[in-house]
């Protein structure tokens, strides 16, 4: 069976994840599993193939019940929990991880979001607290145009919201990320960009001012802001540069052309761990590891089977991100890329290197405007105007200047320098 073949089966298996009003039951999954299980044993591919898409229509059921368990057990009640802090503003927000409940380990430990309430003394990233908590599920509006909240919580991870009645720190230590990250912004207080430098460097937007937020959302610019594919990517590519490079004072005997394309992928987790591991920094992780296995296989992979492989893996490995408009608007691009370059290749002008450098931005800016219009409108029921020429020139700012500079800084701190 293809890698692309199964790759294949498990979007298809957990794509229902989408679309269902009401997840089905215990029973009903038992009974899909046996008979999936039966499915396999028929000699037909076929039928084995359906009987693949069901094995991962049940994994993905499963998922998604985890995260919903939460939600439908622990509200309601007063609940004596110990909390792992993931990211804080300083103030009245933080976000967290339930690791102990009523002194017994929850794995995987369901997210929260707690508002509202200052804590009795600092916190930060990594501090283990015992509260006293008080939590409902996140609920989604009922109109159809507005932001489905609850989606976005489920997919986030962080299906619980609510506040602390009585806190008291088990683990003051931080985490050597919060570590960093305050470090960083002791250093950057005196800029007046600190929190953008600090949003574009760590994924920190707690602290990103409401204005700049409106000014990215209202010109299509806000993804830059995300720790994703733009910067996990160049982190990767960077640090395959110079492991290539440092090749050239090695002895023949150790050069391996493996080398860079590990050590970037590697490289790339390590920046992904540094600014939190967000989703769409794990997605981009997971992506890149099924790339480089992909070419550590060493046969030829088309643009499509590339794509349909990492989403499979991303999906695999969190079937409830189906649920991530990120997740599809990122899906989207790509393959409206492949699609673009395939169909409509950057004409072979004679122009100097500077002008065809502006064409092809221009030609691939204007394939994935016009391709991701049908999505945006789905997605968000409208489009921004000004998404082209402010992408334009902000993608290409950010991608070959800014980000560098801001990987090259955040490099040069920890080094202590």
């Amino acid at each position: 069976m293809k890698i692309t073949t199964v790759g294949v089966c498990i979007i298809c298996g957990i794509f229902p994840l989408l679309v269902l009003p009401q997840l089905p039951g215990t029973l009903t999954l038992a009974s899909l599993t046996v008979f999936a299980c039966v499915l396999v044993f028929i000699p037909f591919k076929t039928v084995r193939y359906i009987a693949l898409t069901l094995l991962f229509f049940v994994w993905g059921i499963l998922a998604a019940k985890q995260i919903l368990w939460a939600g439908e057990t622990l509200t309601g009640a007063t609940q004596d929990a110990i909390v792992e802090i993931t990211a804080t503003d300083g103030m009245t927000t933080h976000y967290g991880q339930i690791t102990h409940l009523q002194g017994r380990r929850i794995f995987p430990a369901p997210g929260l979001v707690l508002y509202g309430e200052y804590f009795p003394q600092a916190v930060c990233a990594g501090q283990l607290w015992s509260m006293k908590l008080k939590v409902r599920a996140v609920h989604g509006q009922l109109n159809d145009g507005g932001f489905d909240s609850q989606r976005y919580a489920i997919a986030q991870h962080q299906p619980l919201t609510g506040r602390f009645l009585q806190a008291s720190v088990i683990e003051p230590n931080c985490s050597l990320r919060a570590q960093y990250l305050a470090s960083l912004q002791t250093t950057l207080q005196p800029y007046p960009w600190n929190a953008v430098i600090l949003g574009l460097g760590m994924g920190e937007r707690l602290s990103v001012p409401k204005e700049i937020k409106n000014i990215m959302r209202d010109t299509g610019t806000a993804h830059l802001m995300a720790i994703s594919g733009l910067h996990i990517a160049f982190a990767a590519l960077l640090a395959a540069g110079l492991i290539r490079s440092g090749q050239i004072f090695l002895p023949g005997r150790w050069i391996h052309w493996q080398m860079p394309l590990i050590g970037g992928i590697c490289c790339a987790a390590f920046y992904a761990w540094l600014t939190g591991m967000q989703p769409p920094a794990f997605r981009t992780v997971v992506a890149l590891a099924t790339w480089g296995m992909l070419k550590l296989s060493g046969r030829q992979w088309s643009g499509w089977d590339v794509w349909i492989c990492c989403l499979a893996a991303i999906l695999l490995m969190d079937p409830v991100a189906i649920l991530s408009q990120s997740l599809w608007l990122s899906a989207a691009a790509v393959a409206a890329l492949i699609f673009w370059y395939q169909w409509f290749p950057c004409p072979e002008w004679q122009l100097p290197p500077v002008l065809r450098a502006v064409v092809s931005l221009i030609h691939l800016q204007l394939g994935i405007t016009l391709l991701l219009m049908p999505v945006q409108i789905v997605i968000f029921h409208g489009i921004s105007l000004t998404s082209f020429i402010a992408n334009l020139f902000a993608i290409s700012l950010v991608t070959f200047i800014t980000v560098p500079l801001i990987l090259a800084a955040m490099v040069a701190h920890l080094s202590g320098r």
